[in-house]
């Protein structure tokens, strides 16, 4: 049969003689449409080229984590072997708070299961730091130990509080309530009643309001209190506690925005830590951060201000249902005194803020920001002159060296520094200035002298209240 010359095509071979060709299928076998086309290979190309770009994104997206997680052991393991904690803790230790950090180190706190109260003084501890002994009861309260069980002649002051109430460099007979206990005392050997108070300090280191709820709750209603003193300081105003490292025998901070009990295992990272202590860092070099809203300890934070105004009702509450009286604090940031008789001082709002509390819960107290004005009955008269000047209560060495240097001055000149008025005490402490400037940052604890003097302000307004002899 002859060939149609139009036709491009060759003539397929007839008969069954000739095999088919299995490198060019027929139409038939290949299922064409009517223009040639094979009906769903746009379907397939396209699942074909997802199906790759799922496969290359998951490849990569492994490649990455595994990357991400071998630079991350990288960094872990270096920040171990070149002890990145331990030398963060060595920079930040200056002349204010070596002892504070002797005092840690020594063992005499113990970390918390509670996410709020989360460390609090290790049962049985003691230590000594610069001639200061410090001794933890079996109650995690400081002094000698006492058994729980009350004497039916036994009276109990126990106070609440931070650092101050838990009386830092000074003997533990010489905080605020050891010496109340002692004036109480006394009185009571003068009535011959034949009952005897005892001091329990259940003060810690570092606690907000909150925290002293909480070791009120767990520790303190089982010692059955006959008086609690609430001693309130400004920078209890917090929400957020500080956490303590076993290890490094020190209280961290740790502001990053992740609850409690994921932020507590993540600390066993290293890399965490240094995450958090940077974060840390960049919050406290923000320009007079305690007044900043964006700072998560800014007292004043109003999220802050409730917590603590919280805390410290139930504190109220718990003490009200169990009849036991409450006596209420009030003491202002501590900073030098001459800060306080400045009008516009930035801390007078939140130091009448906490006055109003007090007042709206009809508890009874006192308010040392007279006191730390420079007058020594507490009343304060601002802006009449002071009569006395606090700052040479406080316990920090410099200062104590500078006081020292003007008693020998003013011995030098046969005056006697007790009696001497407040101008001439202020000629010998300038004298002693110009020999040896006080360095900008000091401790602004009390002596154990700070401490007898607020005592005896509580104990006045205590006996007038009918709460001490």
């Amino acid at each position: 049969m002859a060939q149609d010359p139009a036709s491009d095509e060759p003539e397929e071979p007839s008969g069954s003689g000739a095999p088919p060709n299995p490198f060019h299928p027929t139409s038939a076998e290949v299922g064409t449409d009517e223009d040639g086309m094979v009906p769903g290979s746009t379907e397939v190309s396209r699942t074909l080229e997802t199906h790759t770009k799922r496969t290359r994104l998951r490849r990569g997206c492994t490649v990455s984590i595994l990357t991400l997680g071998f630079l991350v052991l990288c960094a872990e393991l270096f920040l171990r072997l070149t002890d990145d904690r331990e030398r963060a803790l060595e920079a930040g230790t200056n002349r204010t708070n070596l002892r504070w950090l002797e005092v840690m180190q020594a063992g005499i706190f113990e970390e918390l299961p509670d996410p709020v109260r989360r460390y609090a003084m290790r049962p049985g501890a003691s230590c000594e730091v610069d001639g200061w002994t410090f001794r933890v009861t079996r109650h995690r309260t400081r002094g000698a130990d006492f058994p729980a069980e009350k004497l039916a002649d036994e009276r109990r002051i126990l106070a609440l509080g931070d650092s101050f109430c838990f009386g830092m460099w000074c003997d533990e007979d010489e905080t605020v309530v050891g010496h109340l206990a002692r004036m109480a005392n006394a009185r009571e050997a003068q009535l011959d009643s034949g009952l005897h108070w005892r001091a329990v300090n259940l003060g810690v280191p570092g606690y907000h309001s909150g925290q002293q709820l909480r070791s009120l709750e767990q520790d303190g209603l089982a010692l059955e209190p006959d008086l609690v003193v609430l001693y309130y300081n400004t920078n209890d105003i917090a929400r957020e506690g500080y956490f303590y490292d076993e290890d490094l025998g020190a209280i961290r901070s740790d502001y990053l925005p992740l609850p409690t009990w994921l932020r507590r295992p993540l600390w066993n990272s290293h890399l965490y830590g240094l995450i958090a202590r940077k974060h840390y860092q960049s919050l406290r070099a923000v320009p007079n951060a305690p007044f900043d809203p964006n700072v998560p300890w800014a007292h004043v934070r109003e999220d802050n201000k409730q917590a603590t105004r919280a805390a410290i009702t139930a504190i109220a509450r718990i003490c009200r249902e169990r009849d036991v009286p409450l006596f209420f604090v009030n003491q202002p940031f501590i900073s030098w005194s001459g800060d306080a008789r400045q009008e516009d001082w930035s801390m007078l709002p939140l130091n009448a803020w906490a006055e109003d509390l007090r007042l709206e819960l009809e508890l009874p107290g006192v308010n040392l920001l007279g006191w730390w004005r420079g007058y020594a009955d507490g009343v304060d008269r601002f802006p009449a002159p002071p009569d006395y000047l606090p700052d040479l209560l406080l316990a920090d060495p410099a200062v104590e060296r500078m006081v020292a240097q003007a008693r020998e001055f003013a011995r030098g000149d046969d005056a006697n520094w007790e009696t001497l008025p407040l101008n001439l005490r202020m000629g010998y402490v300038d004298r002693a200035l110009t020999e040896a400037a006080l360095p900008p940052e000091v401790d602004f604890h009390f002596t154990g002298e700070g401490y007898g003097r607020i005592a005896r302000l509580c104990y006045a307004r205590l006996q007038s209240e009918g709460l001490l002899p």
